[in-house]
């Protein structure tokens, strides 16, 4: 018997899943956002992972949109994975990086508490949200 997975659809409540695994893999890999942060005094990013728009400018630069770039095509994955007619209509990340408790022990920079939150929001008007928060976050240009 053929196997029909490939084919199976998934229902809104995956929403959730999708992203906290957004704001995941973003903060696993947020070093030169944080250290722009960091450099520009500006503690706050936000991304339309839809698309793929980064503000402030100060960090819409080409190392930072391969990473926007990234995660908003693996949102775009999970989101052809739900089941009609659910869909989403706006994905946000906002990327909040603790500037104010920069610091350097041995040569490696960091910032402080950082918080990640991926806003989806589905063709219901229901936002699905999740949150992913490091305590320390490495800075590297």
């Amino acid at each position: 018997m053929p196997d029909k997975s490939s084919d199976a659809k998934l229902g809104r409540r995956y929403l959730k899943s999708f992203a906290s695994g957004t704001a995941f893999k973003f903060a696993c890999s947020a070093q030169h956002y944080a250290w722009l942060a960091h450099h520009h005094k500006i503690p706050l990013v936000t991304i339309d992972l839809l698309t793929e728009k980064i503000e402030p400018g100060a960090f819409d630069i080409e190392r930072n949109r391969i990473l926007a770039g990234m995660c908003s095509h693996n949102l775009k994955r999970n989101i052809e994975q739900l089941a009609p007619p659910a869909t989403v209509t706006a994905a946000t990340l906002t990327a909040e990086f603790g500037i104010a408790d920069y610091c350097e022990d041995d040569d490696f920079p960091s910032v402080g508490k950082s918080i990640f939150t991926v806003t989806l929001v589905d063709d219901r008007g229901k936002a699905w949200r999740c949150t992913s928060i490091d305590e320390r976050i490495l800075a590297d240009d």
